[in-house]
């Protein structure tokens, strides 16, 4: 086999291969000769079918396979001799295959560039650390105690915001009862917002006994689609009024959550924030990190690879509303979603590289904190994601990119970059991850003012077993929510979940 490069232009090479044409007939040759000896033709005994015969007959498709054999092979040596690290398999073009003649073929690989990991300790990273002080726990506290409140005491007079009232309701729309209208023995608190805009306002000054008919509009953007922006009529009966207990902020409250003492609560809820905060607060750090290392990253791209991430970008904003990128012209697009690529193929590279110097894995313990993760997503609903993960594999294969990315992050944070710590308070803090989260999200984003993370700041590690083919959003996709008869079915879900925008394919709240 003599091999010839045509191009060596570091992330393409292609060779020309040369096949003797004798290599083709020896190999050809000891396929009759093996099917001689074992050929059941009719006219000839066993073992005695002339090769000639044989050539005749078969002769073309066994040449086919002679070639095909020598292909394979050929791309195999060279790979394993040359240690090359390809991307995919080598495109196999200008095949000359001629009777008596040397074969010849072009092989075009496309390889995983050189990858020079960078000096991550010339970088420095800021670490914002959260300073709770008191009020921001005592503003934890009276929430807690807003959640916590009883509902004992009995009201005989006009119920007013904050009481809880005890109402049966049939919904009508041009007066006939929709499905889902329907609400039996239902306590709503009011003043609480649950209820689509106007309708708890209208038992305001109501009594027990009282049978009151409450007018309202669904609101155009209405999750049901069947519902939105059509006037509807509710009969409403009030069974009870309560109003709430007072709830005193002493030890027997705190041991009411299981917790010896108010001191031990507080201190149990300045955890829990500092939880809170470090999600965001590391996915910040890693953001700042990427945008550092985007201008420090000098290698070529396989295009293989980058167009291979366009259209998952691509794919991605087609399932999203985009307003602001829908308004930009085609080439502004593909200049968009080009520069994005870019970033996020180098970035996945140069991890991956680094993955592969520092022998990182991932281990049993690490796939269930992912699915865990996941499942918090969805409160209330957790066993459902984690058997979804357990029954789907290619959804389960579609975490380990992410952990194996954060791993490496993480390894960089720890032993690589320094970092620097500055003491934040918490509203400075909430404005620091805010615009944090409005730099790094997509333009049409960027106003939303929700201070919420944007949570797929994933950059895909790139290796040789990289493949893009799977579904970030599995289970979203595949489970659909059902719209039957919910006593909550007209409660204004958006007002719910405003500040949460990975949410926003969730039609209803289970």
């Amino acid at each position: 086999m003599n091999i010839t490069e045509i191009k060596n232009d570091k992330t393409d090479l292609h060779l020309k291969v040369n096949i003797p044409s004798k290599e083709i007939s020896a190999e050809i040759e000891k396929e009759l000769a093996r099917l001689s000896k074992d050929a059941k033709i009719d006219g000839f005994r066993v073992g005695k079918v002339p090769t000639s015969f044989l050539k005749k007959k078969y002769g073309d498709s066994l040449r086919a396979e002679a070639v095909k054999n020598k292909i394979v092979k050929a791309i195999g040596d060279i790979t394993k001799d040359r240690n090359l690290r390809v991307l995919m398999e080598p495109e196999i073009e200008d095949i000359i295959d001629e009777e008596s003649k040397d074969m010849e073929f072009t092989l075009k690989y496309q390889l995983f560039p050189e990858i020079t990991i960078p000096d991550f300790k010339n970088i420095a990273i800021e670490k914002p650390v959260l300073e709770l002080k008191d009020k921001d726990i005592d503003e934890q506290l009276e929430k807690l105690v807003s959640t916590s409140k009883e509902y004992k005491k009995i009201n005989t007079s006009k119920a007013k915001k904050g009481d809880q009232v005890t109402i049966d309701a049939i919904g009508y729309i041009d007066g006939e009862a929709f499905a889902g209208g329907k609400l039996t023995a239902h306590k709503l608190v009011l003043g609480s917002g649950v209820f689509i805009p106007g309708f708890e306002d209208q038992l305001i000054g109501a009594k027990t006994g009282d049978d009151i008919s409450v007018k309202v509009d669904f609101p155009k953007d209405y999750h049901e689609k069947t519902l939105a922006g059509k006037p509807s009529e509710f009969k409403v009966k009030i069974l009870e009024v309560h109003s709430e207990s007072e709830v005193k902020l002493d030890d027997e409250f705190a041991q009411k959550f299981k917790f010896e003492n108010l001191g031990k609560l507080r201190e149990q809820i300045a955890k829990n924030m500092q939880e809170v905060y470090g999600e965001p607060i590391k996915t910040m750090m890693k953001m700042a990190l990427f945008d550092k290392l985007e201008n420090m990253l000098k290698f070529e791209v396989p295009k293989t690879l980058l167009d291979k991430e366009i259209k998952i970008l691509e794919k991605q904003a087609a399932e999203v509303e985009d307003k602001e990128l829908e308004e930009k012209s085609s080439k502004d697009k593909e200049n968009y979603f080009a520069k994005l690529a870019l970033r996020r193929v180098k970035l996945g590279l140069m991890l991956a590289e680094y993955v592969k110097i520092h022998k990182l894995e991932i281990d049993k313990a690490d796939i269930q904190k992912a699915i865990m993760d996941q499942a918090k997503n969805f409160p209330g609903r957790e066993n459902e994601i984690i058997d979804f993960y357990l029954k789907h594999p290619k959804s389960l294969e579609s975490l380990k990119g992410p952990v194996l990315e954060d791993k490496a992050v993480k390894t960089i944070f720890e032993k690589e970059v320094k970092l620097l710590e500055k003491s934040y308070s918490k509203d400075k803090l909430e404005k620091l991850l805010a615009k944090n989260a409005n730099d790094h999200l997509p333009e049409s984003s960027k106003n939303d003012n929700n201070g919420n993370i944007h949570e797929h700041s994933h950059e895909h590690i790139h290796d040789e077993n990289c493949n893009h083919d799977y579904d970030h959003d599995g289970y979203v996709k595949a489970h659909k929510h059902d719209h039957v008869s919910n006593p909550e079915t007209f409660h204004d879900h958006s007002r719910e979940h405003n500040d949460k925008r990975d949410q926003k394919k969730a039609k209803t709240k289970k």
